[in-house]
């Protein structure tokens, strides 16, 4: 009897279980990591996460909100998250891969770039869905999730954004469109079929997809399972050749990965128990397989570098011990020499300066005995107790370090010395011109620090400066920092409000002649001017209004709201422009060829003749589908994009 296709892809997937092999993955590379930015995909499915936002429920709930879309509409939603744009624009990036995935006229591509921030929709220029209707699921739906950083919230909210709009509730319609709808029935009866037909092509390409990820579960827990055994023997060799102590990090690594191979394997067992689950449980399932596999990798990947240097750090043991007497030898020839030094040294200073120097001499010099006498110890083992040997090897190299760091301190020391005079005067100098500023600022406290300061410099002039100059100059770097700490902030607001009051007055100007000129537009075209434009406009009026207020008692405020207000006045006259362009293609749709009242496919007028749907109220005519598209439409802070490009397409999207 012939299996159900659910059973066929149960059935291809155990084959695929029992029959593929895979190389031990401990000791191959890592693998490559997702790359920051994404040229144009050809899109594989429905959801395409690049970027690794969504977990395998998150797919779930898209792919089922993408499935009742393309049940209860015309329309297939085509999701993709990548990390970038690849330096392109939202609009570009978008067009561009609809058209690589060859979508279609009643396809939308919902694009976001998580990394970037921003996002586009792309369809077809002749989609029924209307320039409005794209607009209010941009901004209701699909932009209060993606600045909540919901992924998988955004692309479910514009599924059913998208319905909303594909079905709106029915409600008392004109005459015209009561006409519109009798008619249509005609059309509906060829609708219902090329409906059944797309249905069941979307049918049939979920069910490959399905088949894909199955097996792909399948082959990626084939090889965690191979991978985590090929652990288990190499954990095994390195305790025997290591010791259970050296080897206890990559023993803990074997262990987590085996947890989280048992929770894979739980995974797939219940994607095996049912076939009569739904497409999307499977969905699910397969991908938390997927993630559970990948998460083994990465928990035996994040010991094979250490496994590997422990290796070579036992092989290369008789070199190691060798190097380390030798530069003991070295170490304790360099403490000898700056013991010289430092008897020349010492006389000149006071006690307090160099009094210390005698016992830190004689520290460096035992370190530099330790060590050679740890590398002595390794060497009489390295052929008969290889991990003593190699435990030697460490404990020389701490002692090597801690003596050449002694070394180091005590001959910067005495090169501090050699320099403190030139030093404390070009501190006792900063200090001065710090004194100049304070008298210029109130602030709390700062008296305190002004008098600590002429303390300081105070010092400076005295012979303890010639006695003890280390302790001098460390106070008078002391109370130079204070002062800066206090000052900076100061001359800081300072600095930008004198900036802020250079550029006001031509912030103001650039504001007050964006309105002008929006105005302008405005008053030749007032009958074309849709309400974004008007809103926008009256937004820019606002903030000029209120940085002229606030310019006088914060300009620094003052000159970031002027440049927000020009920031509208511009978005404005963007969207004065595409209205103008829009009423010109309607009025020439009219008088080229009469109203047109058809349902029908294909690139079918939707605004009726002129003003049927679209009229105007309160003053405003709503916007219908153009070549101009969408503008000025965006949100504070990055602006939105909508238009039809020169492909066909159009849509919006912006920064979120």
């Amino acid at each position: 009897m012939p299996l159900s296709p659910r059973a066929a892809r149960r059935t291809r997937a155990t084959a695929a279980l029992a029959a593929v092999g895979s190389a031990a993955l401990l000791v191959a590379g890592p693998a490559a990591g997702p790359a920051s930015a994404e040229p144009p995909l050809d899109l594989p499915s429905t959801v395409t996460d690049t970027a690794g936002v969504l977990s395998p429920e998150d797919r779930g709930r898209v792919a089922e909100a993408a499935h009742a879309l393309a049940e209860a509409t015309p329309y297939d939603l085509f999701v993709v998250f990548v990390d970038s744009f690849d330096g392109m624009s939202n609009r570009d990036w978008a067009d561009a891969t609809a058209e690589a995935s060859g979508l279609g006229r009643d396809d939308i591509l919902l694009a976001v770039a998580v990394g970037d921030r921003r996002y586009q929709v792309s369809v077809d220029a002749d989609i029924a869905l209307g320039d409005d209707a794209l607009t209010r699921v941009e901004q209701e739906d699909i932009e209060p999730a993606l600045g909540d950083d919901d992924w998988a919230g955004a692309a479910v909210a514009a599924a059913e954004g998208y319905e909303r709009a594909a079905n709106p509730p029915a409600g008392a319609g004109t005459i015209a469109f009561r006409v519109l709808l009798a008619l249509g029935v005609l059309a509906l009866l060829g609708y219902g079929v090329a409906r059944l037909v797309r249905t069941r092509r979307a049918a049939a390409r979920a069910a490959a997809e399905l088949d894909a990820l199955d097996d792909r579960s399948a082959r990626a827990l084939v090889g965690a399972d191979d991978a985590v055994a090929a652990a288990a023997q190499e954990v095994a060799f390195a305790e025997a050749e290591f010791g259970a102590e050296a080897a206890a990090p990559f023993a803990a690594a074997l262990a987590q990965a085996r947890e989280l191979l048992a929770e894979a394997f739980r995974s797939r067992q219940l994607l095996d128990d049912d076939e009569h689950d739904t497409d999307v449980r499977r969905s699910s399932l397969a991908y938390a397989v997927l993630d559970g596999c990948a998460r083994v990798e990465e928990a035996l990947a994040a010991q094979r570098g250490p496994l590997v240097e422990l290796r070579a750090l036992h092989e290369r043991a008789p070199q190691d011990l060798a190097a380390a007497r030798d530069e003991a030898a070295a170490l304790g020839v360099r403490a000898a020499e700056t013991g010289t030094v430092w008897d020349a040294v010492r006389p000149r200073y006071a006690p307090a300066a160099t009094d210390d120097v005698p016992g830190v001499l004689a520290d460096a010099t035992a370190l530099a005995a330790r060590a050679g006498a740890e590398a002595d110890a390794g060497l009489a083992l390295v052929d008969t107790d290889r991990v003593a040997a190699v435990a030697h090897v460490g404990e020389a190299r701490t002692a090597l370090a801690r003596a050449a760091a002694v070394l180091d301190a005590l001959d910067q020391r005495a090169r501090d010395l050699e320099t403190a005079p030139q030093a404390i005067a070009a501190v006792v100098a900063e200090i001065d011109a710090d004194l100049v500023d304070a008298a210029r600022f109130e602030a709390p406290g700062l008296a305190e620090l002004v008098a600590a300061a002429r303390g300081a410099t105070g010092r400076a002039g005295s012979t303890e400066a010639g006695q003890d100059p280390l302790a001098v100059l460390g106070a008078l770097r002391e109370a130079e920092q204070a002062l800066d700490g206090v000052l900076d902030p100061l001359r800081e607001t300072e600095a930008a409000r004198a900036h802020a009051l250079e550029r006001l007055p031509q912030a103001t100007s650039t504001a007050r002649a964006r309105i002008a000129a929006v105005e302008a537009t405005m008053a030749r075209n007032r009958w074309s001017i849709g309400a974004t434009t008007r809103t926008r406009l009256a937004e820019a009026a606002r903030l000029t209004t209120q940085g002229e207020v606030a310019a006088s008692s914060d300009p620094i405020a003052a000159l970031r709201v002027l440049r927000a207000a020009a920031q509208r006045a511009e978005e404005a006259q963007r969207a004065a422009q595409a209205d103008i362009a829009a009423a010109a293609r309607r009025a020439a749709a009219v008088s080229d060829d009469g109203p047109s009242w058809g349902l029908g496919s294909g690139g079918s007028r939707r605004s009726g003749s002129s003003w049927s749907g679209g009229g105007r109220s309160g003053g405003t005519r709503s916007r219908s589908r153009s070549g101009g598209g969408r503008s000025g439409g965006g949100r504070s802070g990055g602006g939105r994009s909508s238009s039809r490009s020169g492909g066909g397409r159009r849509g919006g999207g912006g920064r979120f």
